[in-house]
C-alpha cells in the first residue's frame, strides 16, 4: 500500500516512541549522551622552600640580600624606595632619626614592605631592624617608648626571669610598628674599667652570669617572633678603645678566649641566636692575618662558622661609620673583603649617596672572581633561612604589623620594677635616712636624666623619686661639664640643705664633678652618690662615704632610688663587676 510520505514520517515516529516506552519500562529516556572527558589535574605551584628562593633569583637579587641599608629621615626616600624596587636590598636600620611616632614607624615599614611584595619579581620581605638594648643604647622612647633599664641593671638582680620579660616587652613593642630584628642583646663580657663603649650595655664581668641572662633575652626575643642579635663576637668588653674612633685590640691566647670572651657567645649560639654581629677588633691569637674580625677569615669563617658551628647569619658592625674600619681599610675595599672573610650582611648605616654604588661593587667582585658563587650563595641562603623562619617567605608577600599598645602600664611597671631591684648600695654610712617633714634634701641631677612622668614641678628622674617620698625637695640640674654659674647655684643650695644626694654618670671621667663631689663632701653635711653609670666612681672618689650605684639615667633607673633612700625599699642588687681594689664581683649592702 502507498502512503503519503507525510503519513510515513508520522508512522515511523510512533513506532520509535514505543520501541523506547518499552525498552525503559515504559518511560521516556532522555538521548544519551557521551560523558566530558575528565580535565587533567593542574599541577601544584611548587613550594616556596629555600632552595625554590635560591633558583629565582638574579645575580643582582642575591647580592641585594646582603644589605641592611640606613635611611636618612623619618620618611622613606626615593633613593630608598628605588633599591626596594630594584631587588638591592635585603632589609634596613632604623635609628632615632626615623622618629618616635609609632603610627609613622608602621607606615615606613608597611610601606618598604609593600614595596617589596609589588614586584614583578618574586621577593623576599624585608628585615627590619633596631639598636634597641635598653639604657644607653634604645633608639625609641617616651612618650610612645617603654624605656627599658640597660644589662648592667639586670645583671645586678641577677634575675633570668627579668632578662626575658625586658627582651620580649621590649620585642612585642618593636614588632608592633614592623620592625622583625632587635640587634640585641650585647654579650661582651665587660671585665675591663676603663671599657669606654660597652660599659653598663653588658651584664657584667662574669662569663657565666652574662651568658645566662643573654640567653633568657634571647629567648625572650625571639619567643616574640623577632630576631636577637648576639654582640660583639668575638667579644668588645676587654677594651680601652672605641672601635667607632680607632681600631681595639684583645691581646689574650686563645685559650683565655675560650673561657671569658667567648663562653656567652656559644651559649647564644646553643640557645638559638638568629644573628651573631661581628666586632671590629683586632683579635692576634685568632686573627693571624692580622685583620679585625669582621675582615677576617680566620675569625668569621674557621673560628664561628667552622670551629663553633654557626649556622644563622654573621652581620658586621655599622661598617660605613666606625673609623676603625674606614681609617685603615677604606670602606670599598672593607664591603669585599667582610663578604670574602665569612660575613653574611653588611650593616651600611649611612653613605646614603653611595647605597646604590655599593651594591654594584659586590655584584662586580662576584664577577670577576673576588668572591665566589659558594661564597655568595652561602650568605643569600643563610639569609633566606632567616627570614623563612621569621615569616619573611610568605606566599604573595609581607604585611604591614598590625597595631599593638607601646608603653603599656604593664611594662612601665616592669620597667620601674626591674631598676628598682638593680639598685645596689656599695658603701653606707648615711642610710636609711631619718628626716623631718622640715629638712631638706638637694637633689643634684644631670640634665640627661629627665624625668618623663610630665610634673611640672619635676626636673629629674632622680627629683621625682625622692618627691615621691619626702616634701622638702630642691634641685638643681647639671650638664656633663657643669658651668660656673651652675656649680655657684649648687654651692648655694647646699648650704641651706640638711642632705645632699649626687646623681652622675661616670663622675670619674669628669674632673669638674669630682672637685665639687669632694667640695660637698668637705663640708660635713651627708652626701650620698647614685652612680648612673658604671659603678667605677670610688676609684676617683675614695672619700664618697654612701654611694649607691643604679647603672644608667633612665627613669627607670632612678624613680626607685627616693624609696631606697629613705628605707621603705629594701636594697636587693649585687654588683655584676668588680670595683678595682675595692669590692669583689657579688658585693650588696642591705639594711
Amino acid at each position: 500500500m502507498n502512503l503519503p510520505k507525510q503519513l510515513l514520517s508520522v508512522a515511523l515516529i510512533a513506532g520509535l516512541l514505543a520501541s523506547a516506552c518499552t525498552a525503559g519500562g515504559n518511560k521516556p529516556q532522555p538521548p544519551t549522551q557521551t560523558p566530558p572527558a575528565a580535565e587533567a589535574p593542574k599541577p601544584a605551584a611548587p613550594a616556596r622552600t629555600v632552595d625554590w628562593w635560591m633558583q629565582q633569583l638574579s645575580l643582582e637579587e642575591k647580592v641585594g640580600q646582603l644589605f641592611w641599608f640606613g635611611l636618612p629621615e623619618a620618611a622613606t626616600t626615593p633613593e630608598a624606595e628605588q633599591l626596594v624596587k630594584d631587588g638591592k636590598v635585603g632589609g634596613f636600620i632604623f635609628f632615632a632619626r626615623q622618629g618616635n611616632d609609632p603610627e609613622q614607624l608602621r607606615k615606613m615599614t608597611g610601606r618598604l614592605q609593600a614595596l617589596a611584595a609589588e614586584r614583578q619579581r618574586p621577593t623576599p620581605g624585608l628585615v627590619i631592624s633596631v639598636d634597641h638594648e635598653g639604657g644607653i643604647v634604645q633608639r625609641w622612647g617616651p612618650p610612645y617608648f617603654t624605656t627599658w633599664p640597660g644589662n648592667m641593671a639586670i645583671g645586678a638582680t641577677r634575675s633570668e626571669a627579668y632578662a626575658e620579660q625586658v627582651a620580649a616587652a621590649m620585642a612585642q613593642e618593636l614588632s608592633s610598628v614592623g620592625v622583625t630584628m632587635n640587634l640585641a642583646p650585647d654579650v661582651d663580657v665587660n671585665n675591663n674599667p676603663a671599657n669606654p663603649v660597652i660599659g653598663v650595655r653588658s651584664y657584667g664581668e662574669d662569663p657565666e652570669l652574662v651568658a645566662k641572662l643573654a640567653t633568657a633575652a634571647i629567648r625572650g626575643t625571639q619567643n616574640q617572633n623577632v630576631s636577637a642579635v648576639a654582640k660583639h663576637f668575638p667579644g668588645h668588653g676587654d677594651t680601652a678603645v672605641d672601635s667607632h674612633m680607632a681600631m681595639p685590640s684583645v691581646p689574650h691566647a686563645m685559650d683565655r678566649l675560650e673561657k671569658v670572651e667567648l663562653a656567652p657567645f656559644k651559649a647564644a649560639m646553643a640557645a638559638g641566636v638568629d644573628v651573631v654581629m661581628s666586632a671590629h677588633i683586632m683579635f692576634p691569637a685568632v686573627a693571624t692575618d692580622n685583620h679585625p674580625a669582621t675582615l677576617s677569615p680566620k675569625v668569621m669563617q674557621e673560628l664561628l662558622k667552622d670551629k663553633l658551628g654557626f649556622k644563622g647569619v654573621a652581620v658586621t658592625d655599622a661598617i660605613d661609620s666606625m673609623r676603625a674600619i674606614t681609617d685603615n681599610y677604606g670602606l670599598e675595599r672593607a664591603l669585599v673583603m667582610a663578604i670574602q672573610a665569612g660575613v653574611d650582611v653588611l650593616l651600611v648605616t649611612d653613605s646614603f649617596a653611595k647605597q646604590a654604588s655599593f651594591h654594584a661593587q659586590i655584584v662586580q667582585a662576584v664577577k670577576d672572581g673576588r668572591i665566589s658563587e659558594a661564597r655568595l650563595n652561602d650568605a643569600v641562603r643563610r639569609n633566606l633561612e632567616l627570614k623563612a623562619k621569621r615569616g619573611l617567605l610568605p606566599e604573595t608577600g609581607t604585611k604591614p604589623a598590625a597595631p599593638a599598645a607601646v608603653n603599656s602600664d604593664a611594662n612601665r611597671k616592669l620597667s620601674l620594677q626591674v631598676g628598682a631591684d638593680a639598685l645596689t648600695l656599695v658603701r653606707n654610712r648615711h642610710l636609711p635616712l631619718k628626716l623631718t617633714a622640715e629638712q631638706t634634701v638637694l637633689a643634684v641631677g644631670p640634665s640627661y636624666a629627665a624625668q618623663v612622668t610630665g610634673t611640672p614641678d619635676v626636673l629629674t628622674s632622680l627629683g621625682a623619686g625622692l618627691k615621691a617620698v619626702h616634701p622638702k625637695v630642691k634641685e638643681v640640674v647639671l650638664e656633663k661639664k657643669p658651668t660656673a654659674e651652675k656649680v655657684a647655684a649648687v654651692r648655694s643650695a647646699a648650704q641651706t640643705a640638711d642632705v645632699i644626694v649626687y646623681g652622675v654618670a661616670n663622675a670619674r671621667n669628669y674632673a669638674d664633678h669630682q672637685a665639687l663631689i669632694k667640695e660637698l663632701i668637705a663640708s660635713g653635711k651627708p652626701v650620698i652618690v647614685v652612680g648612673m653609670g658604671e659603678p667605677y666612681d670610688l676609684t676617683a672618689l675614695p672619700g664618697i662615704e654612701t654611694y649607691v650605684a643604679a647603672y644608667g639615667y633612665q627613669d627607670s633607673n632612678l624613680r626607685g632610688v627616693g624609696a631606697l633612700l629613705f628605707g621603705q625599699a629594701q636594697p636587693k642588687g649585687k654588683l655584676p663587676v668588680s670595683i678595682p681594689d675595692l669590692y669583689p664581683l657579688g658585693h650588696g649592702l642591705a639594711y
